[in-house]
Formats: C-alpha cells, structure tokens, sequence
C-alpha cells in the first residue's frame, strides 16, 4: 500500500523509477504510481502544470518515509514499441493519427516553455481508446533559446537524442525534441529507426561512430511510404538543427496539417471539458 492505493503488477521500469498498477481501496479506481527514492522535484513542478489528453496526468504526489509515490493516470493500452512490434510497421493511416497526436502534445509543451528531452516509443503509451499519451518527464526541462542559456545536458536514449546533443556546446530543446518525433514517425512507418544499418557499428553502441554516421548518411525509405510523409521525415531528420523543420512548418506539411488540426481541436475539447467550472482539473473524484 502507499497512502489509498494497492499496489499491482509492473507496469514499467524506467530511468528514474519504476510504475505500478495502483488501486483505490474504496473506489478500485486504477493509477499508474511512479515509485521513486528521492523527489524529483523538477519532473513534479513540470506535471503539474500540464494538462494535455495526450500528456500523463499527475493526480498526486505521497510520501513516505522511505518512498515517493507519484499517482499518475493510467494509460492501459501498453507501450507503442510493442504494438508497432506486433504490427511489424503501421499503415499510414494510423501513423498519421498516432503522429498527429503525438505533435499536438509536444506543441502544447512547447507554447509553455517545456521540453521532453527523452521522447521515444518505450515513453509513448496508448490509453484504452488507443490514443497516444506521452510519459516520463525525467528529462523534461523548461525551455531557453537564448545563446548563452542553451541546454547543456546530453540526455534520452542516442538512436532517438538529436545529433547537437553530442557533437555541440549547447542546444535548443524544441529543435532536439523535433528530432526525435521524426524519429519516432520513422519507425512507426518503416518498422525500424533510422541510421540502425551501419555495419561497423550494427547496434549502435558506439555512440560518436552512430552520431558521425547520422551526419554523414543520406536518409533512405523502403518503398510504399507515400512521397508526402518521406518529405516530412526528410525535414525533421536534418542533423543541422538551424535548418531542421519548426514545429510551425510541421503543423502546415501537407501530409499531416489536416489530422494535427483536427487532434488539436479533440485535445482543447477534451481538456475544457474534464475541467471543474473554475478551471481546476485535479483528482478525478473516483480516483482519491
């Protein structure tokens, strides 16, 4: 037990902690619960300002002597790295839905200054409608464009972590975010990442030799991919993160400007609809 809540399976181990299935004792209402050593206060402070269909909702934070639970809604549809695993690759038609999601959150974070910094498919779950909601904000930070205040830290997992993270000074968080939802399109459309064919370096593990192949490697598409998402990819998998495509430029591309309107309307709708009358959106009251 931590606080109201039984503790079930695992629902997954990450970077700073592991979740567990969570389960009101009087309502049997179900959460994810992120148990944690330490309090991460940066990832709590950041959670609770979002508030995003497509976002992980924290409900609370509780302590105990020996653990901090995070109570988390619980998305119980399973990572998206399994069920491309299962499909192989996905048709297009359901990857522009899952991107066109995918891209309304990252948006939303941006407009408040937020950065993910680890987004992959193991960090992008399906709720039980099978809709996209974005996980772990371990990494997250709070933005800075400006020259002298570039983030600094080289974070998330390299086959999916923009190229500037490793091979420069500083970087801008949006850009590197942009890299890593190309990433992520890549393999929802191809079945595979991107850049994971260099024979000398076949799984990756030589982080500078990966990084020097990204820069030195013309991007490839197996064939059926429409002409329209390989331009999109094209633009957002740029190693120059000057000239990679904005988030604006995204949200107009010709393959995806429609399903990402559309995504941002369902999102407004949901998120004004699930707030009380005075703009609160806290515990829902069957969950604590």
């Amino acid at each position: 037990m931590i606080g109201p809540y039984r503790l079930g399976r695992t629902l997954g181990e990450g970077e700073f902690g592991k979740v567990k299935l969570g389960t009101h004792r009087d309502t049997g209402a179900e959460v994810a619960i992120k148990l944690r050593h330490t309090k991460l206060m940066r990832e709590i402070a950041i959670l609770r300002q979002l508030n995003h269909p497509h976002i992980v909702k924290l409900y609370d934070v509780i302590e105990t002597p020996s653990t901090i639970g995070m109570v988390m809604s619980c998305a119980s549809g399973g990572e998206l790295f399994e069920y491309i695993l299962v499909h192989r690759y996905l048709k297009e038609r359901t990857a522009l839905r899952f991107f066109a999601q995918l891209i309304s959150a990252v948006q939303y974070l941006h407009s408040h200054a937020i950065v993910h910094r680890d987004l992959k498919l193991e960090n992008l779950l399906l709720d039980q409608d099978r809709n996209i909601v974005i996980t772990d904000f371990g990494f997250a930070n709070m933005s800075n464009t400006q020259e002298d205040h570039l983030l600094q830290t080289s974070c998330g997992s390299p086959c999916y972590a923009a190229p500037e993270l490793v091979m420069s000074d500083g970087y801008v968080g949006e850009a590197a975010d942009i890299w890593s939802c190309g990433v992520i399109l890549y393999a929802m459309l191809c079945g595979y990442l991107p850049y994971d064919d260099d024979p000398e370096n076949p799984n990756g593990d030589n982080i500078n030799r990966l990084y020097t192949y990204i820069m030195e490697t013309e991007l490839v598409f197996p064939e059926g991919i429409s002409a329209k998402a390989c331009d999109l990819m094209q633009r957002m998998l740029v190693p120059d993160p000057k000239q990679r495509a904005t988030m604006a430029e995204i949200i107009a591309h010709p393959w995806l400007h429609v399903a990402v309107a559309v995504a941002v309307a369902v999102a407004i709708a949901i998120t004004t609809a699930r707030q009380g009358p005075d703009g609160a959106h806290g515990v829902p009251a069957d969950a604590g």
